[in-house]
Order: structure tokens, then C-alpha cells, then sequence
């Protein structure tokens, strides 16, 4: 057995894997063994170069892919907004940079010590003296904030509060899966080193994704890695441990200006996208059913009203989308509510023009009220009809549907009053919004069906939030405390 130890200096490891972006918060936990050997290799050029084939003979024993030993981790982040050089409506341009990273326990015995572990590999002595000058000439791994001291260890702490990584078709259990670069089975000899020293530019101006002879590896790790240690002991992904909640989020455009609450129905939609997209990265597997609003046979829920809510807000009343909740009137489980605080950003250049910043708020408590009164128009499912002699009869009414919905509900209402159809959504801070101004429709969908707002009066104080009708899951059909 050979193997690394890597003590990272400041309890921090600042990577993101080889195929993902900076900005998308992904962190490249554990190191991957592609990277692990480019180190090596850096670390050989900086202590002098020379004996080229001992070198070459270590790099072919360490390309098998080996397992890791890691201490109890958690992942954080910071936002950094670096200055552009040009100016925009007379102010500076800025992007945000989000810098993401695993933080480890300084205070803990071994607590900032990773292992990196190949059983059955011997090296000789020219072989483990040259290994130990490549190592002490590394002093960060992944970005340059990753301070870290490497060595060659005989041996490996076996503590119980520590996480062992290996392969998924050697691992079996139900921790999320992650691939991480490696050389392919042909990469060897002077064609690895020759590989390893390319510089990322140089792969990218060839239109390459990844360097040539390499292959993903594809690792499992611990249903609880990376929790706190609260959420470790519920060991259960699929059911809630979460209540009924509200999670608020702000929404900031990084470029131009908000997008109008007319267009709120898309920001849901996206929002939706982004939260399923993360949910299949955090958890190692497809979105769960609940959080996309599917059926177990993939089709779209017609019945029940258990999945989530994402609703638009004009928290200021300007008219305009500037937050965003998701209501889990079922609550949710762990991987789901990390899925939905960790998005960072949604985009869509057609309808929102742009990237909208989305930063997580915390919990929010239902508002209580008996009289509730419309903030976006209610789709109905139905388009009203006039039967009888002269249309005496108006079949599917505004208020029959409404009715119905809320009983679907079990929120019987005492009163419902349709609004004329010259009523308009006031803002607080001036300002009218015309109820069929509002896009109703999800992207894709061309069939457009009538709106209407209304006031509801309960017999007693009713908690929210209330929506209803078509679309009611992005936003549309809301009703705020009159």
C-alpha cells in the first residue's frame, strides 16, 4: 500500500470538477485523481526536473484509480463581484464570481487530513525518494487558496468519524455518485506525462473537453457526506423530515433590470428547472417525483396539490418580480431542500433577457386572514358558456369554478366576488396592471385561457398561502391579505 496525505492548511479545498463552471458551486470533493496526478507532475517541475523515467514509473503505478479516506467535511461559498473594465448606464460593469469550497474541522484530530490510498502498490526506494521531492514542492491543490502539505503516509487513521470513498462498482450502498477525471486504461508512459502537462488553454483552443486519454470514474459516496450533523441522523431520503414550509427567495438581475410581474410565470418555470437540475447534481440521481410534479409513471400530477409552489413576488408592490417562494405544502426531504437553497442563478435570454441572481432568505411564516383579495389573475380551467333560451344560463361561471377549487382545498368560502373586467391589480407605489396582461402560458404552450381576479371572504381567518386554478404551481391564481 501507498498513500498520500494531504493537510490542507486552512481547513478549506477550493476546486470545481474538470466539467462543471465556477459559478455553478460545484465543489470537486474528493480531488480528482487527474488532478492529484498534474500536482505530482507540477510539483516535479518545481524541484528540478531530471530523472524523467523514475517519474514515468510512478505516474503509471498511481494511474489505477485509488480510494480515499476524508474527514468530516461541509461545503460553503462567497460571492464575489469583480469589476469589468467597461461602464454600463454610467456605471462600472460588475460579474459575479462565486467561490465555493469544502470546509474541513481544524479542531479535530486528523480533521484537515485527506488520504489518498492505493492498496496493493509498492514502490522502490529511487521510486518513494523521488515521490517525497515532487510532494514537498506542492503547496496548493485546485485553486491557489487551497493551502495544503502533501507527503507519502505508511499509515492511515481508521477513527470512526471519518468517510471512506470508493469506487461505485466496488462500493455498494445509496450515497450519491460523482465522477471524477482519471487517465483512461491506454494513457501511459511519456504519453500521461505529455497529457498531464497540457495546459488547459491548449485543450480548450483544440476543442476538447477533456484532455485526450483520460476517462471518468465514477465514485460513491456516503448517503450522509457533507451533511451537519443534525441531518446525518436521518438517514431516510425519501420521506420528509421537513414540515409544511415557506422558503423566500430575492431575486436580483445581474444584467439589465427585473423582470415585470406579468412575466412571473416563467421565472417559476425556470426557478422549477434550476431546482430539479440541482436536485439530480446534489442527490447523484433523477429529480424525486414530488419535486418535479410528476406521477410515478412520469406523468404529469392532475390530482393533489402536494408538490411544490413556486410563486413570483413583488415583495416592494413596483410591479416588477423581486423574490420568489416555494411553498412545500408536504414538506420535503433533506436532498430537496439543499436542492432548492443551493441555486444560485436561473436564465432565460428570450422572455426574462438575461441571468437573475437567486439568493436563499430563510423560512417564512404563513400570513392568516379572512379576506383575501387576487395579486396575479386566476386561470380558469374552463372557458364560461351561455346555454338556455337568450343565454339566460351561464354554465362554468367564474365564481362556480373559483368555488370548486377552493373546496378541493377544503377552504369553503362564504363569499367570492368577481372583479369587472376594467378592474386592474393596484401597486402601492402607483401604478395599475391590467389582469390580462399577465403571460399564461408555460414556455412551449400556445392555448390561452380566460383570467379573472376576485375577492374571497372566509368565515374565519384562513392561513395562506392561497392560489388557485391553472398554473397555480408557478405563480398564477395568488391572492394576497385584503
Amino acid at each position: 500500500m501507498i498513500a498520500l496525505q494531504i493537510d490542507f492548511v486552512a481547513g478549506q479545498f477550493h476546486a470545481n470538477p474538470w466539467d462543471r463552471g465556477t459559478n455553478e458551486g460545484e465543489i470537486e470533493w474528493p480531488p480528482s485523481p487527474w488532478r492529484l496526478l498534474r500536482a505530482i507532475v507540477a510539483g516535479w517541475d518545481r524541484s528540478g526536473a531530471g530523472e524523467q523515467e523514475t517519474l514515468l514509473r510512478v505516474l503509471d503505478t498511481f494511474s489505477e484509480a485509488p480510494t480515499y479516506n476524508l474527514p468530516i467535511a461541509a461545503s460553503g461559498h462567497t460571492r464575489h463581484y469583480v469589476p469589468l473594465e467597461g461602464v454600463k448606464n454610467a456605471t462600472p460593469e460588475r460579474t459575479l464570481m462565486l467561490d465555493s469550497f469544502i470546509a474541513l474541522e481544524r479542531g479535530r484530530e486528523h480533521g484537515t487530513q485527506a488520504f489518498v490510498i492505493w492498496r496493493g502498490v509498492e514502490l522502490d526506494s529511487e521510486e518513494r525518494r523521488l515521490l517525497d521531492r515532487c510532494c514537498a514542492a506542492i503547496s496548493h491543490l485546485g485553486r491557489s487558496e487551497s493551502w495544503c502539505q502533501v507527503s507519502v503516509a505508511d499509515a492511515v487513521p481508521r477513527a470512526q468519524d471519518r468517510y471512506r470513498v470508493d469506487q461505485a462498482s466496488r462500493e455498494n450502498g445509496e450515497g450519491p455518485i460523482v465522477r471524477r477525471l482519471a487517465p483512461g486504461p491506454s494513457l501511459r508512459g511519456i504519453g500521461l506525462l505529455r497529457a498531464l502537462q497540457e495546459p488547459t488553454v491548449d485543450t480548450r483552443r483544440a476543442r476538447r473537453t477533456m484532455p485526450l486519454g483520460t476517462a471518468w470514474i465514477e465514485y460513491r459516496l456516503p448517503p450522509d457526506f457533507g451533511w451537519a450533523g443534525e441531518q446525518a441522523l436521518q438517514r431516510d431520503s425519501h420521506h420528509s423530515v421537513f414540515p409544511p414550509t415557506i422558503l423566500r427567495f430575492a431575486i436580483d438581475p445581474e444584467t439589465g433590470v427585473l423582470p415585470p410581474i406579468t412575466n412571473g410565470i416563467t421565472v417559476a418555470e425556470k426557478m422549477r428547472q434550476a431546482a430539479i437540475k440541482r436536485h439530480s447534481a446534489v442527490s447523484g440521481s433523477p429529480a424525486s417525483k414530488r419535486l418535479a410534479g410528476k406521477c410515478e409513471d412520469g406523468s404529469d400530477r392532475r390530482e393533489g396539490h402536494d408538490h411544490p409552489f413556486f410563486l413570483p413576488l413583488d415583495l416592494r408592490d413596483r410591479g416588477v418580480v423581486d423574490g420568489l417562494d416555494v411553498w412545500l405544502p408536504a414538506g420535503c426531504t433533506h436532498d430537496e431542500f439543499r436542492a432548492l437553497t443551493s441555486i444560485s442563478d436561473i436564465w432565460d435570454n428570450v422572455i426574462l433577457a438575461g441571468r437573475l441572481a437567486v439568493t436563499y432568505l430563510g423560512r417564512v411564516e404563513p400570513v392568516c386572514a379572512s379576506q383575501w383579495s387576487t395579486v396575479t389573475p386566476v386561470i380558469l380551467d374552463r372557458f364560461p358558456k351561455r346555454r338556455g333560451a337568450g343565454g339566460a344560463v351561464l354554465v362554468d361561471a367564474p365564481a362556480e369554478q373559483l368555488r370548486r377549487a377552493l373546496e378541493r382545498r377544503s377552504l369553503p368560502a362564504s363569499k367570492i366576488d368577481i372583479w369587472s373586467r376594467r378592474r386592474t391589480i393596484a401597486h402601492r407605489l402607483g401604478g395599475h396592471t391590467r389582469l390580462d396582461a399577465f403571460r399564461r402560458a408555460r414556455i412551449g404552450e400556445r392555448t390561452v385561457h380566460p383570467v379573472v381576479g376576485a375577492t374571497i371572504t372566509f368565515d374565519r381567518p384562513v392561513a395562506g398561502p392561497i392560489v388557485v386554478g391553472r398554473l397555480a404551481h408557478f405563480g398564477l391564481g395568488q391572492f394576497r391579505p385584503a
